[in-house]
This record gives structure tokens, C-alpha cells and sequence, in this order.
């Protein structure tokens, strides 16, 4: 047991040590760019793999639902939800086209992509990019690691929890923790 003991501690303590690291100036960015797509009326699709994937259905919710008693409300769609869809993309063409063809089918200039991934280097993930640019969707990225293709894709728009690569569960938190700290900006305005 106390070798369980020293390792809650120092999971903690490494927490608390990355929260610190984190980009204020660039989760405030995405901020105002969230506002300023909520007050075109525009759309938000979010999108990851794996963890990342429910911590995108966790922000869409949380922007989505958590403003619908507002006048504007934000229309946030997190992309890793309809199994039905996912499937079909990924059988009928590929895996990697599972974002990208959502957002050709559902997107427009002015939207806005976050994508949210601890490697930074998921092939959908970077088709999805790429989709973006080519739409003229604005596209914010939450990356972990050393930030991958995705940060290398993205330098300006991205935030990086620099972490020891497999530190997954670090990463996460940290970007669950991203995600709701914008929201409690969102829900102040």
C-alpha cells in the first residue's frame, strides 16, 4: 500500500505542476474565438480518439446543453458521437475520413474545429485539419506529448500539456480541466 500511496502523491504533484505550465494567454484565446463563433451563430464540432474522444463529447455537452438558457446559446457538436455514422464512414471508405467527412457533410466557413489529442499524430485528426483549412473552418487544437504533426499543423492556434510521452492520464485531465475553465468563462459572459 505504500507504494500506491507514493504514486496518488506523485501523480498529483506532477498534476499540479503541468497546470501550471498550461498557456493562460492561449485558452483565453480560444475563448474569445468561441464567442465570437457563438455570436455568428456559427457551429463548433469537436472531435478525438480514445480518452480525447469522450472529453470532446464532454465539452460539446457542457457548451451545448450548459447554454441552452441563454438567448445565444453555442452550438457545440462533438463529432465522436453517432457510432452510426462512424461505422458507415469507416467501412464504406476509411477510418481516417471519419471526421473529415462529417465535417464536409455538416461544416462551413466561419465554424470552428477543436481537436483534442494527447499524441497529436491520430491520421483522422489530421485530415480533419486539413479539411478545416480547406473549408475555411477556424481550427483550435488541445495537444499533449510534445504536440505532435497536429502542433507542428497548428503552432498558432494550439495548446500543448507538455508531458513525458505515455503520460495519458496527465494529459487528459489536463484537457478536461482546459475544457472546463473555458466554459466557465463562456457561461460568465
Amino acid at each position: 500500500m505504500s507504494d500506491s500511496r507514493g504514486q496518488i502523491i506523485k501523480y498529483f504533484k506532477d498534476a499540479e505542476m503541468i497546470s501550471r505550465s498550461v498557456d493562460a494567454h492561449q485558452i483565453l484565446r480560444l475563448v474569445e474565438i468561441i464567442t465570437e463563433v457563438k455570436k455568428r451563430a456559427n457551429t463548433i464540432f469537436i472531435v478525438g480518439n480514445g480518452g480525447s474522444a469522450s472529453t470532446a463529447s464532454h465539452f460539446a455537452t457542457d457548451l451545448g446543453v450548459g447554454s441552452l438558457t441563454r438567448a445565444n446559446p453555442v452550438k457545440a457538436i462533438s463529432l465522436c458521437d453517432n457510432m452510426s455514422i462512424i461505422s458507415a464512414i469507416s467501412n464504406d471508405l476509411e477510418f481516417e475520413a471519419i471526421y473529415e467527412q462529417q465535417l464536409k457533410l455538416l461544416g462551413k466557413s466561419g465554424d470552428l474545429l477543436i481537436v483534442i489529442s494527447a499524441s497529436g499524430n491520430s491520421k483522422n485528426l489530421l485530415r480533419a485539419i486539413k479539411t478545416a483549412t480547406y473549408m475555411d473552418i477556424i481550427t483550435f487544437t488541445l495537444t499533449g506529448f510534445d504536440g505532435g504533426k497536429i502542433k507542428q499543423m497548428t503552432p498558432e492556434s494550439n495548446i500543448n500539456v507538455n508531458t513525458p510521452i505515455g503520460a495519458y492520464g496527465l494529459v487528459e485531465d489536463a484537457h478536461l480541466a482546459i475544457c472546463h475553465a473555458i466554459t466557465e468563462c463562456i457561461r460568465a459572459l
